[in-house]
């Protein structure tokens, strides 16, 4: 009709489309619009829930590896040190030992571990305070991830409708219609239209149940916010039931902000008369109050629902129950493999071949242990425990039926212990 001449000017609030300078005669911006989406509240925010919902992944994964290492790496210092400051330089774990070490203090549960040497103590002491501040973090992250109704929408950019796949809807007739279909602005809307996720209707603020029906089943709606914000008004003014509240929320990033201005045929005379006029009533505030005098004050269903209790839901317990059969099924593999080694042989050949190898358990000091027990620092005091134990090992005697015929030199006898041919095992007595 303007552009007919039909009319003389259209007084309204018109967003300035591009393409359309040739044809009409925009006047002053009076305002902006913001152009939202409005979509069903998620019942999980996009961060996560649950118990990986604290920590980014890229975090989750720098722990598994800090795990995965800090054990070898224990291991590998302790016999380091073993090598360069010789053969008593101290208590060498296994690195079995070391793993379970790592995992214990990442539970929490403490350790036997008695390391006597400087280098190994600030080692774990280093990974005790690790493990403390990081379980520091994770128990407050959760404890406010599992509390708060805060919500991450998985749409913040008008890619992710596309990316996704949503499912949307649009005004008939709108600045987002003309948009997508002439400019390149809503270029990723246009490609989700062709692939038939999105759709141009008729939509009239008054059919709020059919409104409700799309949005309900998943679908997005794209308009202004401001409009937007009418509708959120008179639907939460139709529940009663104050659990059905704020079911719906509005995105807090606009995808699209237009000026709008009132619209002149191109070579009208009016636009100096009212442009005058329309930027006072613009810089007084009156058409900001114009706009809002309907709304309140306060924004309707906000994010952050700080007075809904939020209560623990199935899913947040996924992660959970995936540990628990994780680990009973890790527990009956490690079973299943204990059980077969055992009946084929293949454990106990592997344990004598490692009590073998082991001075403790060899010649006359494992036929002393095995009689005695190992001294311990109850029997003796620290410093005469350890010449007892090398004093022990390092003194060979001939046993009954050994095929040396050497007998044993008055002179070399054991401090711990006398064994020869004709005598008795005996302890002396200190």
């Amino acid at each position: 009709m303007l552009v007919n001449g039909e009319v003389d000017m259209a007084a309204a609030f018109i967003p300035v489309l591009p393409g359309l300078d040739d044809i009409v005669k925009w006047g002053i911006d009076l305002t902006q619009f913001q152009y939202v989406v409005l979509m069903k509240r998620p019942k999980e925010s996009a961060t996560g829930s649950g118990l990986l919902a604290p920590f980014e992944m890229e975090v989750w994964l720098l722990i598994l590896m800090s795990l995965i290492a800090v054990g070898p790496i224990i291991y590998g210092i302790m016999m380091l040190r073993h090598k360069l400051c010789g053969h008593d330089s101290g208590i060498i774990y296994s690195i079995p030992t070391c793993v379970w070490f790592v995992y214990g203090a990442l539970m929490k549960q403490g350790s036997s571990l008695n390391p006597d040497t400087d280098s190994a103590r600030l080692i774990f002491a280093t990974w005790w305070i690790f493990i403390m501040i990081l379980t520091s973090f994770y128990t407050a992250n959760l404890t406010a991830f599992l509390t708060l109704s805060k919500f991450t929408l998985p749409i913040k950019r008008i890619d992710d409708i596309a990316s996704n796949e949503y499912r949307w809807i649009s005004s008939e007739g709108s600045a987002v219609e003309y948009i997508v279909k002439v400019d390149n602005d809503l270029k990723p809307l246009k490609q989700s239209m062709f692939e038939g996720n999105g759709q141009f209707m008729v939509i009239n603020i008054d059919e709020i149940d059919t409104i409700l029906k799309h949005i309900s089943s998943g679908t997005l709606l794209l308009h202004d916010k401001n409009w937007l914000n009418f509708l959120m008004l008179r639907i939460e003014r139709s529940i009663t039931d104050d659990k059905e509240r704020c079911r719906y929320v509005l995105t807090t990033d606009p995808y699209l902000t237009r000026s709008m201005s009132f619209v002149y045929p191109k070579h009208s005379i009016l636009p100096p008369l009212f442009n005058p006029i329309m930027l006072s009533y613009m810089e007084s505030g009156i058409v900001r109050h114009l706009q809002t005098k309907d709304l309140p004050e306060a924004v309707i269903c906000p994010l952050n629902l700080g007075s809904k209790e939020r209560q623990l839901r199935n899913s947040d317990l996924y992660t959970t129950y995936a540990v628990v059969v994780c680990g009973f099924s890790m527990a009956a593999a490690v079973f299943t493999l204990e059980l077969l080694s055992t009946r084929t042989g293949w454990f106990v050949a592997a344990d004598l071949a490692r009590r073998s190898h082991d001075p403790l358990r060899s010649g006359a000091v494992r036929c002393e242990i095995s009689v005695f027990g190992q001294p311990s620092k109850a029997m003796y005091p620290f410093s005469h425990r350890d010449n007892v134990m090398n004093a022990a090992s390092a003194t060979h005697f001939p046993f009954r039926g050994s095929s040396s015929s050497t007998s044993l030199p008055s002179s070399s006898s054991s401090p711990f212990l006398l064994l020869d041919g004709k005598s008795s095992l005996r302890r002396f007595q200190y």
